[in-house]
Order: structure tokens, then sequence, then C-alpha cells
């Protein structure tokens, strides 16, 4: 086993899977990446085991290994694409070249965690399984464990420079203790082949390699710690990303990267963020806007859309293409000014209908299915849109099945008999298309489903997978993408075809401009109607999507098929079989039952334990917030000067920040502290501005001579508090709110002081000495 060196293969195996741990937080879940990388990695060390043991000739053993690494990656990934199930082909490579393109378009696409899909998967486990090749062939096979560093540095760097804050020395430490491992091995082994020293006075030897060796790992581990240390003392540079896409793409959460919506997940995590930055800045003509649309997918698979029209062109006229609908449709032309926009390329947020020719030539182009792409960032931009206001006949027509659109008639073959049962019960035989769509439309808008911002938490932190349609039938529960999905269904098993849109609501009005955030990331259904083209409907509830489109709201008499009749009430009178309905004279009126007046005084009275109940939970729930008040109150009133009432500012804001999660690290200073929570709380410059003057002012109070006087930095630093609250998850935001440190103090030590032995105790304790 002296050529096979089973010692070095394992370190080298350990520090390659060590080195992938900064994945986690850029691919998920997880498991689906991790378990075939360790599989290839370990395939390749065994081979390389096995082939030391047999020959001496390098070059031969790492081919050995790269051969078993490819049909590794082949027999893994490549089921359906091999011949005889075994053996590789052209056509292994060809589907290999689908998928990586696959993943290198989600990475481009996706602010982190990206989903791991097949390709994703693909390339980290071969990527993976050919730094664990490099490493054993450099480390092992050739000898040279220091060059190992190499390979291993340049797997780490790939994940660690795309992760949008500072690493955890749980990362960083145990690779390059495994790296260290491998060199310490390498010299004390070539210590040992100089021989030994002879012992003065006998002829015994001494190994010269054992003091080395103490002295070589305590200079590692003294360099290891300096480098995870130091850097936490001296300022940080901005960090640099070597990829685009992943962390980079960041959602706008602060950190000014650009929003990229590609598939429903995207949209889980744009909606979690409960980011208030702007994604975009315009002014409409529009007095009722319409959502801006940035993506078009029409694949439905595993509870996920993608887009399968990837082929673009540029208009022969170089004009946007504008609405299909025949010139008999009322149409009026609105215009948008956009100012601001972070939307990354290729995706631009434009309403449905764009025509012109807002962007400069040759930096745009149109996909198949009709939408709109940049190859050129372009962050300010004014196009006008036309609004079509159809009459309901303007809907009929039906489509060939067979035709250009029979893609966007295909019923998920999972959910199609829930989705046919369903549409049964809301329709009827002989409904014209708008009207089966509005019918749709209205049922899921109804009060039987629930819009669901619990779920797009889940989904978005990768603790539930994509919800699949029938799931979301049976419960009933949602966000915009289930609803939209169920729509698209029941409309293609109606014959009526659909896809699905994504991109963002109209966002909220400052003064004479409308923003738009993260959070207003939406998903909606487009469905064809062969006069217009593809019309906008509306099946998320109104509390997330606001009102439908005109066109898709039903008459006031039509309530569709599920009707219940109203139940007979106890003062109603029978009605008379030998009488003429209709016939009401002053002598067979029904009688008529006056309920007297209840007061609100009549309400408290019957419900006093429930009321009660109600004020006690209330008052209960205000004590802590209270008492955090009141020891703020207290700190400023008891501060002797100004310095002392701004180090109360400074410590209050700390416990503040810490209710929410932002606690600085252990031992930083004032201003290494307002850095860390800067970044994390992902202030503007304006908050950022006031976060500085509370700093300079703290270090002023602490520094400056005594009795100087110093600014009131109070509101300065609840503009901080705001805005970090305000960046948090509504739970976080309740729980700080509700449950303040600083209130669990103040009634803590309050019970404390009024306690007797308490009382002793801190008369004892305020006693002068001597």
């Amino acid at each position: 086993m002296t050529r096979s060196r089973l010692a070095d293969v394992l370190l080298g195996v350990l520090a390659t899977l060590l080195v992938t741990l900064p994945l986690a937080d850029l691919f998920a879940p997880t498991g689906a990446w991790a378990r075939p990388s360790l599989l290839l990695v370990a395939l390749v060390a065994l081979t390389g085991l096995g082939l030391r043991a047999l020959t001496t000739v390098r070059p031969l053993v790492v081919a050995g290994q790269l051969l078993v690494l490819l049909e590794g990656t082949a027999l893994l990934h490549g089921r359906g694409h091999l011949w005889a199930g075994v053996v590789p082909t052209t056509d292994t490579g060809a589907a290999f070249g689908v998928l990586l393109t696959d993943a290198y378009t989600s990475i481009v696409s996706y602010s982190a965690p990206v989903p791991a899909g097949r390709g994703a998967v693909l390339g980290i486990s071969l990527l993976v399984g050919l730094t664990g090749l490099l490493v054993d062939a450099v480390a092992v096979t050739y000898r040279s464990p220091a060059l190992a560093g190499i390979p291993l540095l340049t797997a780490f760097l790939s994940a660690a420079t795309n992760t949008t804050a500072g690493l955890a020395s749980w990362l960083v430490v145990p690779p390059a203790l495994a790296w260290l491992a491998l060199v310490g091995r390498q010299g004390v082994g070539a210590l040992r082949s100089w021989g030994g020293t002879a012992s003065a006075g006998d002829q015994r030897t001494t190994d010269p390699a054992g003091s080395f060796a103490t002295v070589g790992r305590v200079v590692g581990v003294v360099a290891l710690a300096a480098a995870v240390v130091v850097p936490g003392l001296v300022p940080h540079l901005p960090t640099t990303f070597v990829a685009d896409g992943l962390a980079r793409g960041n959602g706008g959460s602060g950190g000014g990267g650009a929003v990229r919506l590609s598939t429903s997940v995207d949209i889980a995590r744009d909606l979690a963020q409960r980011s208030t930055d702007p994604v975009l800045v315009y002014r409409t003509s529009d007095p009722r806007p319409q959502p801006l649309r940035v993506g078009l997918l029409d694949t439905y698979e595993g509870g996920q859309w993608t887009a399968s029209r990837d082929a673009t062109f540029v208009p022969l006229d170089g004009r946007l293409p504008g609405s299909d609908a025949v010139p008999a449709v009322e149409r009026t032309t609105e215009r948008i000014e956009v100012s601001r926009s972070t939307v990354g390329l290729p995706q631009v947020a434009l309403p449905e209908n764009a025509v012109g020719t807002p962007f400069a030539p040759g930096s745009w182009q149109v996909t198949a299915s009709g939408l709109v792409q940049l190859t050129r960032p372009t962050s300010q931009y004014t196009v006008e849109y036309v609004s079509l206001q159809p009459e309901p006949g303007q809907f009929a027509g039906s489509v060939d099945p067979s035709g250009p659109l029979a893609d966007d008639l295909a019923v998920d073959a999972a959910a199609g008999s829930e989705v046919r049962a369903l549409l049964d019960r809301i329709t009827a035989p002989g409904d014209t298309p708008l009207e089966t769509a509005v019918k749709i439309q209205d049922h899921l808008r109804g009060p039987g489903y629930t819009y669901s911002e619990d779920l797009v938490d889940e989904t978005a932190d990768g603790r539930r997978p994509e919800e699949p349609l029938v799931r979301f039938l049976e419960t009933r529960t949602g966000y915009c993408v289930q609803f939209s999905s169920a729509m698209i269904m029941m409309a293609r098993a109606a014959g009526i075809p659909a896809r699905m849109a994504v991109g963002f609501l109209p966002g909220s009005l400052n003064g004479e401009e409308r923003v738009i955030t993260a959070e207003d990331a939406h998903a909606w259904p487009e469905l064809y109607f062969p006069d217009l083209g593809w019309m906008r409907f509306e099946p998320t509830p109104g509390v997330r999507s606001g009102l439908a489109p005109a066109y898709a709201v039903a008459p006031a008499e039509d309530t569709g098929t599920e009707t219940s009749s109203p139940e007979p009430t106890a003062s109603a009178t029978p009605t008379d079989p030998t009488r003429p309905e209709g016939d009401v004279t002053a002598d067979n009126q029904p009688d008529v039952t006056v309920t007297p007046t209840t007061t609100a005084t009549d309400v408290v009275r019957d419900h006093l334990g429930t009321v009660l109940g109600v004020l006690g939970v209330l008052l209960l729930a205000a004590l802590t917030p209270l008492g955090a008040w009141l020891a703020r109150r207290r700190a400023r009133r008891d501060a002797r000067d100004d310095a002392r009432r701004v180090e109360a500012e400074w410590q209050s804001l700390l416990s503040r920040l810490g209710d929410i999660g932002l606690v600085p690290g252990d031992g930083a200073t004032p201003r290494q502290a307002s850095r860390q929570i800067g970044r994390a709380a992902y202030l503007s410059p304006d908050e950022n501005a006031a976060l500085t003057r509370v700093v300079d002012t703290l270090e002023q109070a602490r520094y400056a001579r005594p009795g100087a006087p110093l600014p009131d930095v109070a509101d300065d630093a609840h503009t901080v508090w705001r805005a970090a609250l305000g960046r948090r998850r509504r739970l976080d935001q309740a729980r700080a709110l509700l449950l303040p440190a600083e209130g669990r103090r103040h009634w803590t030590g309050l019970f404390r002081r009024s306690s007797p032995t308490s009382v002793e105790d801190d008369s004892e304790q305020r006693t002068p000495v001597g």
C-alpha cells in the first residue's frame, strides 16, 4: 500500500468535499447535488488507489481516473442516452450540453439559492469530481500536495466569491486544515527519508521529523488563526463577484443587484423578501395601470413553469409588435415613462401590447412568443402601449387544437382528472369562451380559496417544494403561481389556449410616480382569443392582486352555476299553492317581524366575559412594549450628561436591533458594528448616514473632554431602527415589537428590586467601599 498512500487519499477526499461547503448557500436543496458529488469523488479516489497499486506510470493512473469519472457521470446523469444503458455516445454529449446550458441559464437568471435542477446537479457534481481528480493526481500520484492547494482554492473561491456576506469561520478553517495536513505529511515523509541522526553517547538514531513536525503544526495553526482573526480587525473591502447571477442577483434587497424573474420559484423568493427597495420607478397616463410583464412561461412540469420558445428575432420594421387584436376592437393608447429600472438583462418590464421604438436599434429583440428582451442595459425608457376595451362578442371563436398553439392547450397529466372535474362543476355546456374564463376566474377569487404568505415564505426558504396543482386544488391555499396555474389548466381543458406571464403589479403611488419593489413580483394567466390575441385575467384573490380587468368582470346578474338557495327564515310565510304567484294583496302580505335594535351596550353586557378576556390579552401583550418604553425613558432621565445620554441611546439601539437578529460580532468596536449592521440591514445611503452620525457622536461621548455638549442622536437612532425593522419578515417584526428585550429586562429588574432579598443585596452593593 506504499504507492496507494491511503492516508493521503482520504485527506484529499476530505479537503475536496470541505471546499464545496459554501455551495450549500448557492444551490438548494443541498442533498440533490451533494450525494452525486460525494459518489464521484469517492469513485475517483478508489480508482486511484487501485491503479497506483498496479502501476507506477503516473499519466496512466490519471487517465484511468478520468475515464472512470466520465463513465460514472454518464451512469448518474445520462440515463436514456447510453448505448446498451452503459456506454456513452454522442447522444450523451448532446444531452449533457442541453443540461449544462439549462444550468448556465439558471445561474445567470436566479438569485441564490438556485434550484438544483438536473442541469445544475450535473454541472456541480462533474466539477466537484474533476476537483477531486486534480487533488488526488497532484497530491498523491505526483506527490506535490502543496500544489493541490490551487484546485482546492479555485473550487472554494468559485462558491465563496458569489455569496452576499462574509463566510463563517467553520466554512474556511476545515478545508484549510485538511490541506495543511496533506502538506505536513509530505514534509514529514521527506524529512524521514534523509535518515536519522546519532544520539550523543550511543549508536541509536533519532527521528528528525518530530521536532520539525511540531514546529510546522504550530506555524500552520498560527497562520490559519491569523487568516481568520485579522480580517475581523481591519476594514473590509467591498465584496466582488467572479460570476454573474447567483447571490449577485439579490432581488433588489438593498444591495443594488438586478432583479430577474424566470420561474415561480423566483416569484416566491421575491415575495418573501418583503423588500422596500425600488425595482422600477415610473409615471403612467393610464388611470387604471396594469401589471408590467417581464417573462412568459408555457410549459408546466413537476409543479414548475418554464419557457419553451427561446428563438428570438428583430422585427423588420424595427418596431415593437403591439396588439394582435382585429381593427374593430375599441382601444386607447397609453404611455409609461420609466425613470429607474434595476430589472436584470435580458428582461425588461413592459405593459402588454407595447408599440413604437422606445429602445435604441440593436439593443432589443423579440422571442417567438412575443416577449421583448434587451441585449444592452437600459435604466430609463418611455413606451406607448395599446389598452384594449373589447366587447363580450369579440371573445368568440375557437382555436385549432393541432395548430401553432397546440402546446398552449396541453393539460398537466397528473392533475387532468381533477382539473376537468372542477371545470365541469363551475361551467355549463353552452358557455361562451369569455363566460368560461370569467367563471374560472371568479371561482378561484371566491371565498373558498385563501392567499397564503406562509406558503410563500416556506417555498422561498426551500422548506416546501413548489405546490403541485393537485395539492393546491385539495387545500385551496396558495399564492399567485398556484392560482394562475389552476386557471391556465382549466382554460386549456376548455379549449382556450393559456400561458403564464410573470412580472410586477403596478406598485404604489409616491407623489406623481409609481414605485415597484421586489415584493410586487406577480404571476397571472394570459388566455388567447382569435380576434383579440392574448388577454390578461386575474384569478389571484383581490387581497393580493386588486381588481380583475374590466372585461373579465361578470355581469351582476350572472352568478354562475354554483349557486346556493337562501335558507327560509323563521318569519317567512309559506306560499299558498292555490294563489297565483305574484298576487300580493293587503290580506295575503306576509307578516313582518320587527327586530329590536341591538346597542353596543347590549353587546358588551351579553359578552362581558369575552370582552374582558380580549382586554386582558391586549393588556398582557402591551406590557413588554410598555416596559421597553419606560426603560428608554428612564435611561434618558437618569443620564447625568450628554455623554451618558448618547451611550444610553446606543445601547438601546443595539438591544432593539438584537430583537430582529442583527447582532454585531463579539468584541466589535462601534465603527465595526455599524458596518456590520449597515450590510445586514440593507440600509440606504441616507439611513447609513444616520447610523454614522450616531457612531460619530458615540465616539465623541467616549473620548472627548468630559462635559462637552453633544447633539441628540435619538432621531437618527430611531431612523436606523425603523429602517432595519421594515426589512425583516413580518413575524420577526411582530416579535420585536411585542417582546422587546428592553421590556423584559425592565420588568425583571423591577420585580427583583421589589423583593426584600434583592433590596438588601442591592443596598449592600451600593454601600461605598472604605
